[in-house]
């Protein structure tokens, strides 16, 4: 079994696996997916974004974003509207729903980091984020669904996320 666990792929699938169950665990009674999460964030940071603007700056599919984003709604964490230059385009925004969940998500979502940072000495748990870091910019273009700061721009995963 040493050529399984032993293989990247297999141990980073595996540290996703654990990472999400430690989100879920802590944010459990507040009931977002981490992707749901993520797309908040970026909808925070961002202000107001397209399905396609969200899809970039999280890294996930086109078909997700959908799904994630009808999910947002109908919980009444975000708003959609029509693009007053494209009315084929919606524009999302966090609604004041949205803000609250995320503020009351915060401290969960912290201490699942923490937890998950838990093995490691603080050099250590700098370094291994410094490494999955440096191992996302290396491949991120060899995805279906790469990151970008912008969706025309270059990809910048390496953002001060501490």
């Amino acid at each position: 079994m040493d050529s399984l666990y032993g293989r990247p792929g297999f141990l980073l699938r595996r540290a996703h696996q654990i990472s999400v169950a430690l989100f879920l665990e802590e944010t459990a009674e507040l009931g977002l997916t981490t992707t749901q999460f993520g797309t908040m964030l970026a909808l925070r940071a961002r202000g107001s974004l397209d399905q396609v603007g969200i899809a970039t700056l999280v890294g996930i599919d086109r078909s997700t974003t959908a799904l994630v984003v009808s999910k947002l709604a109908d919980s009444g964490y975000i708003e959609r509207r029509d693009d007053p230059i494209d009315r084929r385009r919606k524009i999302i925004t966090l609604s004041d729903a949205g803000h609250a969940i995320l503020d009351r998500v915060s401290q969960p979502a912290q201490r699942a980091r923490e937890r998950a940072l838990e093995p490691f000495s603080a050099k250590d748990a700098a370094k291994f984020l410094s490494l999955l870091e440096q191992f996302v910019e290396m491949f991120n273009e060899q995805t279906r669904a790469p990151i970008r700061a912008e969706p025309s721009g270059v990809p910048n995963t390496a953002k001060k996320r501490r």
